[in-house]
């Protein structure tokens, strides 16, 4: 009986090993990214991003809405600032001042601020505030 135990635990490793290896490519297959589902919630009022990052809206419904955007400059540039529903690109532009952007949404992700230019070498510091949310109908 000792005898047999050593060609047939070899026999099992060999059949394991060879079962991982033919799942290996499947496990290993790129999967197409799936959009989030928007889930609503309380809309911001107001937010201060100090450094590259993004303010989730969870509007989730058709909508006209506007955003009141405030820049510093730093190095001569304002941030950059995007407006974004799930992958699609809303609105993209240079924020200088306060600017007012409005844009239509159609409830089918989650829309959302990104800030993406970062900058700060004291004195100069970039940064992008959301002074005011409106949303019509």
């Amino acid at each position: 009986m000792r005898a047999l135990a050593w060609p047939l635990s070899l026999l099992a490793f060999a059949g394991g090993f060879l079962l991982s290896l033919g799942s290996l490519d499947r496990a290993l297959q790129l999967a197409p990214l799936t959009q989030r589902a928007c889930t609503p919630g309380p809309l911001p009022e107001r937010a201060e991003l100090w450094t590259n990052g993004v303010v989730e809206i969870p509007l989730c419904r058709r909508a006209r809405v506007g955003l009141v955007l405030e820049g510093t400059l730093a190095q001569g540039k304002g941030p950059n600032a995007l407006v974004v529903e799930g992958s699609q690109v809303l609105w993209q532009g240079e924020v200088r001042g306060v600017v007012e952007v409005w844009v239509r949404t159609t409830g089918k992700g989650t829309l959302a601020l990104a800030f993406t230019n970062d900058f700060y070498q004291p004195p100069e510091d970039r940064n992008l505030f959301l002074r005011a949310l409106r949303v019509e109908p």
